[in-house]
């Protein structure tokens, strides 16, 4: 793409654009609302209106409602007009013209001097796999995500249709209709979700959007590879598609979440499997309606006649009638009998549906309708890959303390001398006695025998995810994750109860092994560091897996909660490192697990820079990344969207496995420089947690409270409950809590004094290699961001619910130091105005700023008054306590207004 195509022309026609699009579509909102005239001047962003400063008084529920849907609205015009530049740009400069999508990454491989069997080989290595969360922070009901959905369709039919005198003016009606049912349908739970409820806000993605993007992909890499003059034969014959594979944690994720239970689990499976068999069943009957092909006018192969001949008898009379009404049709006649071996639970395994469809493909080809095979069948067979009869593989995540607490109970039941204190045992004393058992081919226990709630929970559970991988194979369940994995032993300890549960087999090495792969969870500045060491001794405990792949998972919220920002990711990065080595030297293949959030504390930004950030060897197996419930929406809420941000993923992780060789790596020019702005942003950031009454400060200067009592999610936002315990607070509600009071501290505190303490030939050689090292960009970008997106004003003005004057000066004097001290070195390293470099985000925050600032105003008011009258959740009446309902509805209009929560 030539460096001339964003130039100041280009960003003015976008966001004039936006601004004509936000203008005209804020009028059909306040034309479609019942609103009096003071809730109606409180739509921003109309033409010539000027916007008031504060929400009428009495109106505070009606006034968040109304501003969070105008900033839902605002969200969705934004990914419109990005969509046509994007579009504009293709049409005018090239397919390629698009920085990472299939065009440009395909490109850019062949430039590098890669043949056209070397990205086969390449692109045959990719597998990416998106893992779905659902979210504590989540407080928008499904119905709600619909309407948006809806509304997004019916925009980007009025832009169609307005020049049409009477298409427009319908489409435009249809629009406000929408705008105006979503009004009446509320903006967020009434009341907590539950798990279920999680789950059936999560499966429209999986069921309905992913399916769809799936065949896009494909044939956008297809038309890319056409681009570059290669032979599309030999992709198709290879079958070098790219590896996708959906995992989920909803109904799975039992860390800290006591309402996932064991029948909550088998519902969730249940559920994945029938939207699954839906989902094909859809797909297949659309298909069917394509292959009229009959007979004398083509040959039909003889296996297909015996396959449809031997599928009427097994399906009886709906066989026979199916057989009758489309009889002179052989291959629609075969889909159709295929939608009613679903019908009638014919299916145990994807495998037997694999290989009808592979029938399908081969008796098309075979009667020489290659096209169609490939057209129409090849799709089906994708998504039959990637989908199978689980629509996505469900991860299991436990803390490693609950795994203690069951195998204190299980071996206090059977003998083992001192069994019940195993938690505090050394760690030499629990190695040597799991490594022996698990060389031990009898259970402790009999099936049907108790040992304590919480092994009998334990075991039951594994006992459930035992019988269902029975029945339906092994890609229906993902991995067995291990929060705060501390030291080898929890590893040992769940294979261990994985023998007991029926989970785990014998193998060759004469060593019990899970039948799931087993991943620990670094999440701790200091688990990271012995992360490596970790992996070196489970594999030298129990050898490589199988497979040759060594699962693990990263955690970016939990580290840089513990360390901050800058200390936290230059951890994770040299923890994939060293375990990348320590895999390597026992022979097996790394695969990483980023369990990453939607806001820059939690490990976000933009996705190709991530990959392009990770150190080398990272990828060079599969890669796992968290989707969490917040992001969902904003990356995948329509096709088009979900089809640019997958393919960003695919083809990104495509683009650094193809030039793993080429990649510039400056790490060890600053590598010392770097370790040392580590320890002295950790030093400053933790001055500030260790402060004399911080957690006073911070509970008194946020929101924390009110996001603990609300209807955000189904997990508890504490793991104990312990209120003045910030170890106890989990990661998301504290990103979440600094976030709503605009101080975005965990996304920048503390780098700035890393950067003055460094001394100035340190600070040197991050400026002159922070544009050649991508981690460097990848990082310092994101700290940028979060102080954009800080609002100095608004800090003071939180803070200044902190009823003690003294602890409020002390610590807000600190934090604004301390963020001036960081925005002024930051700026430096990069060496231009943010505005010339990122007029986007200039602009996206400047049209937000006006309405956000009202927002935050109001709920500094409301929580002044909800705090003094005792913090009341309900009303006499039963019903939630007026100011506590409004003060739920500006979080979520401000997460609206954000776009980010925790």
């Amino acid at each position: 793409m030539p460096d001339n195509i964003k130039n100041d022309r280009y960003f003015a026609e976008g966001f004039r654009e936006l601004d004509e699009s936000l203008a005209e579509t804020t009028s059909m909102l306040a034309e479609a609302l019942p609103l009096d005239a003071a809730l109606r001047s409180l739509v921003p962003w109309q033409e010539g209106k000027p916007f008031p400063e504060k929400i009428p008084s009495g109106a505070e529920r009606e006034g968040a409602q109304l501003l969070s849907i105008c900033f839902e609205l605002l969200n969705i015009v934004e990914e419109r007009v990005a969509w046509k530049f994007r579009s504009a740009r293709r049409t005018s400069h090239g397919a390629d013209a698009i920085k990472g999508l299939w065009p440009s990454v395909i490109k850019r491989l062949s430039e590098a001097g890669l043949t056209e069997q070397e990205v086969i080989t390449t692109l045959k290595k990719v597998q990416v796999e998106p893992v779905l969360t659902a979210h504590p922070t989540e407080a928008k009901r499904p119905s709600v995500r619909v309407r948006h959905k809806a509304i997004y369709e019916e925009l980007r039919s009025y832009e169609s249709a307005k020049n049409d005198p009477h298409y427009g003016r319908r489409v435009a009606d249809s629009l406000r209709a929408e705008l105006q049912t979503l009004w009446y349908t509320g903006e967020i739970f009434v009341q907590r979700p539950a798990v279920q409820e999680e789950l059936r806000n999560a499966l429209p993605y999986l069921s309905e959007t992913f399916p769809e993007v799936v065949i896009r992909l494909d044939r956008s890499l297809e038309l890319a590879w056409q681009d570059a003059g290669w032979n599309i034969e030999n992709l198709r014959k290879e079958n070098a598609y790219p590896k996708l594979r959906f995992s989920n944690w909803i109904g799975g994720d039992r860390d800290g979440h006591p309402f996932v239970t064991p029948e909550v689990t088998k519902s969730t499976l249940a559920e994945l499997h029938e939207n699954a068999v839906c989902m094909h069943q859809r797909h297949l009957i659309k298909v069917a309606d394509k292959l009229t092909l009959a007979p004398p006018f083509t040959k039909v192969p003889s296996r297909l006649k015996e396959a449809i001949q031997t599928y009427i008898k097994e399906l009886g009379d709906a066989g026979s009638r199916i057989a009758h009404r489309y009889r002179v049709e052989p291959w629609q006649t075969f889909i159709r009998l295929l939608v009613e071996r679903f019908e009638q639970g014919k299916y145990e395994t994807s495998a037997e549906y694999l290989s009808d469809l592979n029938l399908a493909h081969e008796s098309l080809c075979e009667a020489k309708a290659s096209m169609t095979a490939h057209e129409w069948i090849f799709p089906l067979i994708r998504l039959a890959e990637i989908f199978g009869l689980h629509l996505a593989s469900l991860d299991v995540r436990n803390n490693s303390e609950a795994h203690d607490a069951a195998a204190a109970q299980l071996f206090a039941k059977v003998g083992i001398p001192d069994g019940e204190n195993f938690p505090t045992w050394t760690e030499e004393k629990r190695r040597q006695f799991l490594v022996a058992e698990l060389s031990n081919p009898r259970p402790f226990l009999t099936r049907y025998e108790e040992a304590g709630d919480d092994a009998d929970n334990i075991l039951a559970y594994f006992r459930l995810l035992a019988t269902h991988l029975r029945k339906r194979g092994p890609d229906c369940l993902g991995q067995l994750i291990i929060s705060m994995t501390r030291s080898v032993s929890d590893i040992l300890l769940v294979q261990l109860l994985c023998r007991e549960a029926g989970l785990a087999k014998l193998h060759s090495n004469g060593k019990w092994r899970s039948r799931l792969p087993v991943s620990p969870l670094f999440e701790t500045g200091e688990d990271l560091a012995a992360a490596n060491t970790i992996l070196a001794e489970y594999l030298a405990i129990m050898g490589p897996h199988p497979s040759g792949i060594q699962p693990a998972m990263v955690g970016y919220s939990d580290s840089n909660k513990d360390a901050g920002v800058f200390a936290s990711q230059w951890g994770i990065f040299k923890g994939q490192e060293a375990m990348t080595a320590a895999c390597r030297a026992e022979g097996v293949v790394p695969q990483f697990f980023h369990g990453r959030g939607g806001t820059i504390g939690r490990g976000a930004g933009p996705t190709r820079w991530f990959l392009r950030a990770l150190p080398d060897g990272a990828l060079a197996g599969p890669v796992r990344i968290t989707e969490q419930g917040e992001v969902l929406p904003r990356k995948y809420g329509h096709e088009g969207n979900a089809h640019f941000h997958l393919e960003l993923l695919t083809a990104g992780v495509t683009r650094v496995v193809g030039l793993r060789n080429e990649r510039a790596n400056p790490v060890e020019q600053c590598r010392q420089s770097l370790d040392a702005l580590s320890a002295e942003s950790d030093k400053a950031y933790r001055k500030l947690l260790d402060a004399d009454d911080f957690i006073s400060f911070y509970r008194s200067a946020t929101p924390i409270d009110a996001l603990e009592t609300g209807v955000f999610g189904s997990r508890p936002s504490r793991r104990t409950g312990k209120k003045a315990s910030l170890k106890d607070l989990r990661a998301i509600p504290w990103v979440f809590s600094w976030t709503q009071a605009r101080f975005y501290l965990p996304g920048w505190y503390g780098v700035g004094s890393g950067l003055e303490a460094i001394g100035e030939e340190s600070y040197q050689k991050i400026k002159d290699n922070l544009p050649k090292f991508d981690f460097l960009r990848y990082v310092f970008t994101n700290i940028e961001s979060s102080l954009a997106s800080a609002n100095p004003e608004m800090m003071k003005q939180y803070a200044e619910l902190c009823p003690d004057a003294n602890l409020r000066k002390r610590l807000i004097d600190q934090i604004l130091t301390e963020y001036e001290k960081t925005s002024r070195l930051v700026h430096k390293l990069f060496g231009r105005e943010f505005d010339s470099r990122r007029p986007r985000m200039e602009k996206t925050l400047a049209v937000r700023e006006g309405p956000l600032k009202v927002l935050h105003e109001q709920q500094i008011s409301l929580i002044k008054r909800w705090r003094e009258a005792g913090s009341p959740i309900e009303a006499q009446d039963g019903r939630f306590n007026r100011d506590f309902l409004a003060l739920q509805l500006t979080i979520n209009a401000i997460s609206s207004g954000l776009r980010e929560t925790g």
